[in-house]
């Protein structure tokens, strides 16, 4: 069980684990309780709200069971003209929506929070803007045959830390929260939380 004032992740996300780690800070990782496809249906409101909302349910569905924790949530929504966009859950979705992204810009609305004893104390919203270069169809066939099944663990479908840097032509916004938590504000808002000792 976590100590108190310890760390937790609620998230079973790669990429967030990996710039956790990247960090050394202690922590622990713990998926969330919540059922994001529920949530997302019976949401009625914009991207960016919808990405706040749920970030906060997966800290708190951890965060209430843990007293004394900082517990942290995170969530991304890309939005393309106004419309959500999920994870792909093929390679074959994922490639539909390059082609639909292709020389367009689209936004990934993100949002990380922190709670302690069931409470939101620290909230972190962005929206990188995301421009698509106008690659050809053989580039894209040929991406998506070399990265495999990565394209369906991320509401892009992309790993921009990657080989998905090859994708785009522009992008405007914090990379850390591109690829799944603002690791800079977040590290200075756990340091004034004196978490798990961080020192300041």
């Amino acid at each position: 069980m976590p100590k108190k004032n310890n760390i937790i992740l609620a998230s079973s996300s790669v990429s967030r684990r990996k710039i956790m780690d990247a960090t050394g800070i202690k922590y622990i990782s713990l998926k969330p309780l919540v059922n994001e496809e529920n949530l997302k249906k019976n949401f009625k409101g914009t991207t960016k709200k919808l990405a706040l909302m749920l970030a906060e349910e997966k800290a708190l569905s951890v965060s209430n069971k843990h007293n004394d924790c900082y517990v942290i949530g995170a969530d991304q929504v890309l939005s393309f003209k106004g419309e959500v966009y999920n994870k792909p859950k093929t390679m074959k979705e994922a490639e539909e929506n390059f082609r639909l992204f292709r020389n367009k810009t689209h936004y990934l609305d993100s949002a990380t929070v922190i709670s302690l004893n069931n409470k939101i104390i620290w909230r972190n919203e962005q929206s990188p803007k995301m421009k698509m270069r106008n690659f050809s169809d053989e580039f894209l066939k040929n991406y998506i045959k070399k990265v495999g099944n990565q394209v369906t663990l991320s509401a892009g479908g992309y790993s921009i830390e990657k080989q998905g840097a090859q994708l785009f032509s522009k992008i405007d916004g914090d990379f850390f929260t591109i690829i799944g938590l603002p690791i800079i504000p977040l590290l200075e808002k756990l340091r004034k939380l004196n978490a798990n000792g961080i020192i300041k």
